[in-house]
Formats: C-alpha cells, structure tokens, sequence
C-alpha cells in the first residue's frame, strides 16, 4: 500500500471514530472549591438530587374540588387524581331532541406526572351504555356525552408546558365504547399536576326523542397511558 493510500485511509478510520464517538462528561465535584492565581476570584457549586415521585408521597389533592367530588385516591408516580361525576339532573320527555348541560360544579380531570422523566402520557375515556338503575333491560337509545376542550390548569409555578386538550364526544349506545384521548402530553410536556378544567356549559348530554322514562347511569372508564398516543 502507498504512503497516500494509507495516510487517507487513516485520516476516514479517524474520521470515523470521531463520528461514532460517545460524548463522555467529567462528573463534577459539588463539594469542590478553586481559587483564582490572582487572589480575586473563585468557583463553588450548588447541588441538589431528584428521585422520582412514588406511593411514600400520598395521592395528589385535586387543585379545583368539584361538587360532586370526584377523587381517586391514586397513589404512585403517574396518576389519575381526580375525575368529576357528571350530574345532568331531572328533565321531563320531549317530542324533540334535546341538549342538557352538567349541573356538577367546576367539573374537570386531573393528572400528576412525578417520574421525571418526560417520556409524556395520554388520558383516555370511553362510556358504557346508559341504563336504568332498576330494570337493566332498559337503555336511554342515541346518547351522547360530549367533553369539551376545557382549560388547561396547573399549580403556580410549574415550568412544564401543557398537555394537549382535546374534545371527545362519546356514544353510549351499545356497549363499551373505543377509548377516546382527552389530554396528551408529548414528550417533556405535562410535568407535574395539569387539570383540564371545564366550563360546566358545554359538558352536554343529548337526548333523541322517542327513549323510555328512566333513572339512567353510563360509567366513564378512564385510563392513563404512560407514553403519548
């Protein structure tokens, strides 16, 4: 092999290595103090250490209570804290469709992220069918629950950005319904306590006409997913 030869293929496995290198970082001595050569100056650290939340912490308190109260008690390092219940009162039969807003008071979600590591989340929610508290054969036909966009909410200063809110309208007519994303958080968003906080005047039901008189209940199932869907 020439001299040129093996000078160029030298420099490319150089090349190369300095590619495909890992980037290596001196640990720092927090406790270390260095002085200046001219007397006038010198350096220190300040040192602190984050673990990850856990079940020692206790559940999160719900930022806003609702009325109803809706908290979970969840313990653990990605929970859900809090979900209103979904009042929508006594209303006689119509010959028509019908809108019915919540009567619940400062009605919302809300989730707390401690793991620390910013791999983000996504809050679902599906419905079951509305059924009448005493004959189980009987089913309000057509419903639909719609959750709006709410406002995103968190404790003061909270250096996280917001997950992303969504809409969700969720059909309860026959069975469980797919679960449906109301809150994202994308990767190193969504840190800490985030509430979607709805205005109560667009949490509606709507009723067709034609259904039974009825007490009727749907379950909300909602499930957090530990990594944006």
């Amino acid at each position: 092999m020439s001299i040129k030869k093996a000078l160029i293929k030298g420099l490319m496995s150089s090349a190369a290595l300095l590619l495909f290198a890992t980037p290596t970082f001196a640990a720092i001595d927090p406790n270390a103090v260095t002085g200046s050569t001219d007397g006038l100056g010198a350096t220190s650290h300040g040192h602190i250490t984050i673990t990850p939340g856990d079940e020692t912490t206790g559940p999160t308190d719900p930022i806003f209570p609702s009325e109803p109260g809706g908290e979970t008690g969840n313990e653990g390092s990605l929970t859900i804290d809090n979900v209103s219940p979904l009042e929508f009162d006594t209303h006689q039969l119509a010959s028509g469709a019908v809108e019915y807003t919540t009567t619940s008071i400062d009605p919302n979600v809300q989730v707390t992220d401690k793991r620390g590591t910013g791999v983000g989340w996504a809050l679902q929610v599906a419905t079951s069918p509305f059924m009448d508290q005493t004959d189980g054969t009987k089913i309000l036909k057509g419903a639909i629950v719609t959750l709006p966009i709410g406002a995103a909410e968190t404790n003061p200063g909270n250096v996280s950005p917001p997950p992303e809110l969504r809409e969700v309208q969720l059909g309860t007519d026959s069975g469980t319904t797919n679960p449906q994303i109301l809150m994202r958080a994308d990767m190193n968003t969504g840190l800490g306590t985030w509430v979607d906080k709805f205005d109560p005047s667009r949490i509606k039901i709507s009723v067709p006409s034609g259904n039974l008189a009825g007490d009727y209940v749907s379950t909300l199932t909602w499930s957090l997913v530990d990594a944006p869907q």
